[in-house]
């Protein structure tokens, strides 16, 4: 996962069959984006040191106090150019990832293509059920999720398109994170199984729903925990999913995936013992949080566990400029509903979908790195914020 001094490298980046290839030049391209990610990753803690030192005394000479919410943090930060070159920087650096991607997956489309239409055509493990007349929500459709070409959904060939499922599993996560959560992005759902085992140890679901799956990152950690299980997977997205599944089966599971809004499935009530999603509700809207708990609390069996995987809400921060630190994609990285759905309050979205108080969760979980074998190594760099509740 890393050279010799505990960095990752794009070399080190996950392959199986439907993983898109690079010649020398692409290869070269993208150590130089996951290069730049790290500089400006370690770059962004001596933002604190130019607000305590330079932004923050301008404020209080102007306003005679100190910023009260990140909102005039963030005013104050914009003021400074050091802080909007390093913006600019990230930018640029978000929108170089996936034109990098794009290329590539463009250069082979036709290919890939091909390989995932042999996996639907053999003997396949899992399924997959797209909806012709699938309508994308209104929240998703106007706007390129994360700077990334076309989101999750949009067909760049007349038939069977997996382009944006490519470049998704091609770029994205790994390079942004340093690879800190493993070398097939699925330390999310790694982190989900190492905490229900800590905090339910006589406890096993016997079917699971991963809501808002993308290309399955963090679904395939959910059937290798528990092989006998039925797992099911949904997104919006038909590209993203026919690429889900071709990558499922050719890494030998067995996943149920299909074209669904999370907001109203087509599953029966009592169908799941646990659903589960990773870094999704902010990607969706205020109303659609509260339909998608509220039909996650639906097809819950009684007993049943859901958890969702996010960062924390704002109130959680230890500061204004904590939270105007988290706040960032909000304005930046093409994530209008993050901010918002950080400042909501969850636990009365679980209770008007009819989750009962002592049941709700609300706290913190470790963020794991997969390692070889069934072990994690817990990070010191990070955590994850888990809301759910039981039934």
């Amino acid at each position: 996962m890393s050279n010799s001094l505990g960095i990752a490298t794009w070399s080190s980046f996950g392959r199986h069959g439907l993983s898109p290839q690079t010649d020398h030049d692409e290869a070269s391209r993208m150590e130089f984006t996951i290069n730049l990610f790290r500089h400006l990753n370690w770059q962004q803690p001596k933002h604190k040191e130019l607000f305590d030192k330079k932004v923050e005394p301008a404020f209080k000479r102007e306003n005679k106090r100190v910023p009260k919410t990140r909102h005039e943090v963030r005013e104050a930060m914009l003021k400074d150019p050091t802080f909007r070159v390093w913006s600019h920087l990230r930018v640029y650096a978000q929108e170089n990832l996936f034109e990098n991607a794009r290329l590539s997956v463009d250069r082979q489309l036709d290919d890939l293509i091909g390989k995932a239409r042999a996996k639907k055509k053999g003997k396949a493990r899992g399924t997959l059920t797209l909806d012709p007349n699938f309508e994308i929500p209104s929240y998703q459709r106007h706007f390129d999720m994360h700077w990334m070409p076309g989101s999750y959904f949009t067909e760049f060939a007349e038939k069977d398109d997996v382009a944006v499922g490519a470049m998704y599993d091609f770029g994205g996560i790994y390079v942004l994170t340093n690879g800190i959560l493993g070398k097939y992005n699925d330390g999310a759902g790694h982190a989900v199984v190492r905490y229900l085992r800590a905090k339910f140890p006589k406890w096993e679901p016997k079917s699971v729903l991963d809501v808002g799956c993308t290309v399955g990152h963090n679904t395939l950690p959910l059937k290798r925990a528990w092989p006998k299980v039925e797992v099911h997977a949904i997104d919006i997205g038909a590209p993203t999913l026919r690429y889900a599944h071709a990558r499922a089966e050719d890494m030998g599971y067995a996943i149920h995936f299909s074209q669904q809004n999370a907001e109203k499935t087509n599953f029966k009530d009592n169908s799941f013992d646990l659903v589960v999603s990773t870094m999704f509700l902010h990607e969706t809207s205020h109303a659609a949080v509260y339909n998608i708990v509220k039909e996650n609390r639906r097809i819950l069996k009684p007993g049943g566990i859901m958890i969702h995987v996010e960062q924390p809400p704002f109130t959680w921060a230890k500061s204004p400029f904590d939270a105007f630190t988290r706040d960032w994609d909000t304005h930046n990285n093409q994530e209008p509903f993050w901010g918002r759905m950080h400042d909501m309050d969850l636990e009365q979205v679980a209770l008007k979908a009819g989750f009962k108080k002592p049941d709700i969760i609300q706290e913190m979980a470790p963020l794991v790195t997969p390692v070889p074998g069934d072990d994690y190594n817990v990070s010191s760099v990070g955590a994850w914020f888990i809301f759910g509740a039981r039934k």
